[in-house]
């Protein structure tokens, strides 16, 4: 039977999810490329050059099973909502909340960084305030929530302006090798939900 207009057959589901995939590792491909280039046109020395690996492939250690994670949790959830299920959050009045990942990672010990561009499509002014959710790591243990800056503010008709989001990364509170997961609520603005992906990479 034909899928009807709105659905997405699962082979499609797959293939987008494995040129996502694709273009995750290939960025990686072009860093290691980078390296090689700069070794090999002097620009770099093999000392140099082989720290550069070294570290490359210990930050690929970290994201690459995250990232197949966050894959594996995407295709599921495109399969509920291919059998009529909504896994969103959902606000007080049971709308459907946009979601969007933030993707940031840092040394165990120094600090995790990213930023969010907030735009106001509307025709009057909106005030803007976040409520921040404690991340939560791969076996349900809970670290501090980061912090949002500027934490509160008005954007006009047509404004847009870069929210900053860090995260200090506690030795005693995150553990290096690991991912966690936090919510950033953006209250007053289509209550838009801003999922943290963290990478602790190590110190």
């Amino acid at each position: 039977m034909a899928e009807s207009a709105g659905q997405t057959s699962v082979s499609s589901v797959a293939g987008e999810l494995a040129r996502r995939w694709a273009t995750q590792r290939l960025s990686a491909v072009q860093a290691y490329g980078r390296i090689l280039s700069d070794y090999g046109t002097g620009r770099c020395t093999s000392s140099a050059a082989a720290g550069a690996m070294a570290k490359l492939a210990a930050e690929e250690a970290v994201r690459y099973p995250a990232d197949a994670l966050g894959l594996a949790v995407d295709f599921a959830g495109a399969l509920a909502r291919k059998a009529g299920l909504d896994l969103r959050a959902s606000s007080a009045t049971g709308a459907a909340r946009p979601i969007q990942d933030l993707e940031i990672a840092g040394p165990l010990g120094g600090a995790a960084i990213g930023e969010v561009l907030l735009a106001n499509p509307h025709a009057q002014p909106v005030a803007v305030t976040f409520d921040v959710s404690g991340f939560t790591g791969p076996g349900g243990e809970t670290a501090p929530a980061p912090a949002v800056t500027p934490a509160a503010f008005t954007l006009q008709p047509g404004q847009d302006r870069q929210v900053t989001v860090r995260a200090n990364l506690d030795p005693e509170m995150f553990a290096p090798g690991c991912a966690y997961t936090a919510l950033l609520t953006v209250a007053g603005f289509d209550d838009m939900v801003v999922r943290i992906r963290l990478t602790v990479l190590p110190g």
